[in-house]
């Protein structure tokens, strides 16, 4: 690696270690992280006028994850700066998952996350300059096509391998892809940490 990452069997060790130290992100979660192109991050502000495109938002101060309100009709998520990206999480959400918002926060950037639910509904998404590049189903390396590969090589391989010895770690090898293609890591601290967060009303503008 000449970019200082960690090499894939280093990140896909570290995912493992943290869906078996933190068992409940195996349930229910989205991890979107935005890399701004010109290295200046993103506020919060612009990431909750991206995600909502113009439906009614709030943003709050910093506060751990277990706080966040979670009633009908509002969708919380945090929304932290790393560095010059900015991570974005849902704990049982879905909006960093839809095309329509990864159309809006990959302006000016790109976009990769993973989404996956309790009825093993998922995603891995790649999105860049406003377009949505890659929508695939973790779970099923198969079904991908050579235009995904094309996008995200090599980490899509590296993907495969992994599934290859054991397809029983695909949530394990899809977050490996989120860090390999924005350098953005996930871990226990940042998960019992606190930070900013955002309030979003259902529905977000198409």
């Amino acid at each position: 690696m000449t970019d200082g990452r960690s090499a894939p069997t280093e990140v896909f060790a570290h995912y493992r270690e943290l869906l078996r130290e933190e068992p409940w992100l195996e349930t229910a979660i989205c991890w979107t992280v935005v890399v701004p192109h010109d290295h200046r991050p993103f506020s919060v502000a612009d990431i909750g006028a991206r995600v909502s495109g113009g439906s009614p938002h709030d943003v709050h101060e910093a506060a751990p994850l277990e706080a966040l309100p979670y009633y009908d009709g509002v969708h919380p998520m945090s929304a932290a700066p790393a560095g010059p990206a900015v991570t974005l999480f849902e704990n049982n959400g879905f909006l960093g998952s839809l095309p329509e918002v990864l159309r809006r926060l990959s302006r000016d950037g790109r976009v990769c996350g993973v989404y996956w639910n309790v009825e093993g509904n998922n995603r891995l998404s790649y999105a860049a300059d406003g377009r949505v590049l890659v929508s695939l189903d973790a779970m099923f390396s198969e079904e991908w096509d050579d235009d995904d590969f094309a996008v995200l090589e090599p980490e899509l391989r590296a993907m495969t391998e992994m599934l290859t010895e054991d397809e029983g770690d695909w949530q394990a090898a899809a977050m490996t892809v989120v860090e390999s293609v924005t350098g953005v890591r996930l871990t226990a601290e940042w998960l019992a940490g606190s930070h900013p967060y955002l309030t979003f009303q259902w529905p977000v503008a198409t």
